[in-house]
């Protein structure tokens, strides 16, 4: 007599196959905007799978929360991914790319590695830390001094910097001020968000309307003289 599988048993994966997530397996957080903000944008398949990987890898709990670009090339599942998909060039190429997109930021190596943290406050302060020589490179590395960059100028650059990705929403609301403020409004209302840590588009746009009907000034990250640090706290609600 054959036995009939119960129902709802799991039957054998084909060869290859995943065989599904093990039980009380570690999980690997992500925060959500990924998913609505970067990944609708990612077309190269090698970018999203070593995106992935590094945000995972770079996150695992009991290591620091930074890791050399050849680190994460050489770990095995990566090199496994590339052996025949150009290796840990194409590896440090889509590092690269995921860095352009904003998702990883890196700090360059005068061995020609670089070191790379996920795009979060708490990444861009470890990377300000060792570029300023207040904390060594993990691993002794040496850190690339190039020349000071200029800071960004465009409206859309400094929200990226100061704020956070571009959403549509945000993209939209930018174009309409630049048709409406002068560029420098714009990018020092923003700059105020960020210093008064109410890092939202309302926030700078309330400046931006304080200062259409009632003058510009002087504000600077205290305030000025009889006036508040936050002006605008009772005005908008912080994302």
């Amino acid at each position: 007599m054959t036995a009939t599988p119960r129902q709802g048993a799991q039957r054998d994966a084909p060869d290859g196959a995943f065989e599904g997530f093990r039980a009380g397996a570690r999980a690997t957080a992500i925060p959500s905007q990924f998913f609505t903000e970067v990944l609708p944008l990612v077309e190269d398949v090698e970018e999203l799978r070593v995106m992935l990987y590094a945000l995972y890898a770079i996150t695992r709990p009991g290591t620091p929360p930074v890791m050399r670009a050849s680190a994460i090339a050489s770990e095995e599942p990566m090199a496994r991914a590339f052996a025949h998909h150009g290796g840990a060039q194409a590896i440090r190429a889509a590092l690269d790319a995921a860095v352009a997109r904003g998702v990883l930021r890196s700090l360059a190596l005068e061995d020609g590695d670089a070191l790379v943290v996920v795009n979060t406050e708490a990444g861009r302060r470890l990377l300000d830390r060792v570029a300023s020589g207040a904390e060594p490179a993990p691993g002794g590395g040496v850190v690339v001094r190039a020349e000071p960059a200029a800071l960004p100028s465009r409206p859309a650059q400094v929200y990226e910097q100061e704020i956070g990705l571009l959403t549509p929403a945000v993209t939209a609301a930018l174009a309409e001020a630049e048709a409406k403020y002068p560029a420098a409004w714009i990018v020092e209302a923003i700059r105020l968000a960020a210093v008064r840590n109410a890092r939202s588009w309302r926030y700078a746009e309330a400046i931006l309307h304080r200062w259409e009907t009632e003058g510009r000034d002087d504000e600077s990250a205290g305030g000025s003289a009889g006036r508040p640090a936050n002006p605008f706290d009772a005005l908008i609600h912080r994302d």
